[in-house]
């Protein structure tokens, strides 16, 4: 590697949703407190309300652009 070219890194701790805190290193010298990981995000879950929210997305859209032909 080239010397004076590449950021330092730094020891941070990373608390997740549960409360566990996990070391990583970073080049921001901050420690992060996450409101989202893999515990509660739908994406790992399965539990999407999708279903739920297309048809209020559709009325919307529908309402927005009434006056077009589509």
């Amino acid at each position: 590697m080239k010397k004076g070219i590449h950021p330092e890194y730094y020891a941070i701790k990373v608390t997740r949703t549960d409360g566990k805190t996990i070391e990583m290193f970073s080049s921001v010298n901050k420690d992060l407190v996450l409101s989202t990981d893999n515990l509660n995000h739908s994406a790992w879950t399965g539990q999407r309300n999708d279903a739920a929210d297309k048809g209020r997305r559709a009325s919307e859209f529908k309402t927005k652009f009434a006056g077009f032909k589509f």
